[in-house]
């Protein structure tokens, strides 16, 4: 047994997921060599840093060293890049100074999805946050070899993303009264739904993705399986029936519930992250390998030994 085995044997797990259950990927392997290429990068949920005491068990100063030992750890694996789930921040905009420089020692490009902490600022700073998070926008995609990552934003219509005297505001408030008012059980204030332009989007990247041959990893901050939880995406449901039109859509991954969950859909398989932030001593983050027959999720500390086959 290897030095690194036997570090990560007891404290991560291993999620194994045969692409073959993802659908017939018309073309994977084909125009995007997916066959002869191994696509690896990191994943890092809800540091939600605040230089301010514990809540229950969110040890928010922690978040700080916990994320530099992550660094440390998913250097020393190649990695095509690392995500982190959204909120880095628990709130105030001064947190970003702290946190984000410690993302720059890492090896490999690191991306981001916006959480609703990240948006728990002032209104004044509101429309500082993506420079903060070095965001050019809040929802883009990217292709590496013969995989499409495509990062989404789940604050795009908000309670909290704009100021109460915006329209975006406005739009967000009818929304959420329509959804509360028919007893959906994710109306709360902190969650948030994808706009109908952003809805647009994320379609025509399905279209292309199926055009070009390459299978397609999904990164949000709010989940959207399994159905009916609080946690979700307001509009949930539209964006499951959306995936389920493609079957070259082979993971979501998402953060915002610190428990972590998982469910699977029509051969798409969804996984919730635990929140970095949560307990004392122990962390939460993972390395993704997808191989052309498969998905692997080395996850350490606190993320749980998944074998899905």
């Amino acid at each position: 047994m290897s030095k690194l085995q036997h570090i990560k044997r007891r404290d991560f797990m291993q999620l194994i997921i045969p692409l073959a259950m993802v659908g017939s990927c018309k073309g994977g392997g084909g125009k995007s060599g997916l066959a002869n290429e191994v696509l690896s990068f990191g994943v890092i949920a809800d540091p939600q840093y605040a230089d301010q005491d514990k809540r229950g068990n969110r040890h928010y100063r922690k978040s700080l060293g916990k994320l530099v030992h992550a660094v440390e750890e998913l250097n020393k694996h190649e990695l095509d890049f690392v995500v982190t789930l959204g909120d880095v921040i628990d709130k105030d905009l001064k947190s970003f100074d702290d946190i984000m420089p410690l993302y720059k020692k890492l090896k490999a490009p690191h991306n981001l999805v916006i959480g609703n902490h990240d948006l728990e600022v002032d209104d004044a700073d509101k429309p500082k946050v993506m420079a903060a998070m070095g965001l050019a926008k809040n929802y883009y995609s990217e292709v590496k070899k013969g995989w499409r990552t495509i990062y989404l934003d789940g604050t795009d219509v908000s309670l909290f993303s704009h100021s109460e005297e915006s329209p975006q505001w406005l739009i967000a408030d009818k929304l959420y009264k329509k959804l509360k008012a028919s007893k959906v059980r994710q109306a709360v204030p902190w969650n948030g739904a994808m706009s109908d332009e952003q809805i647009k989007w994320f379609t025509s990247e399905l279209e292309a993705s199926k055009k070009a041959g390459e299978r397609v990893i999904i990164c949000n901050h709010y989940p959207i399986m399994p159905a009916g939880d609080s946690h979700n995406l307001w509009n949930a449901e539209a964006v499951v029936e959306i995936i389920d039109k493609y079957d070259h859509v082979a993971l979501y991954l998402n953060g915002h519930n610190h428990k972590g969950n998982y469910a699977e859909r029509n051969g798409t398989h969804f996984v919730n992250f635990k929140g970095m932030v949560e307990t004392e001593k122990k962390s939460a983050y993972g390395v993704v390998t997808c191989y052309s027959d498969r998905i692997e999720i080395n996850g350490y500390d606190t993320e749980p030994d998944r074998k899905l086959s």
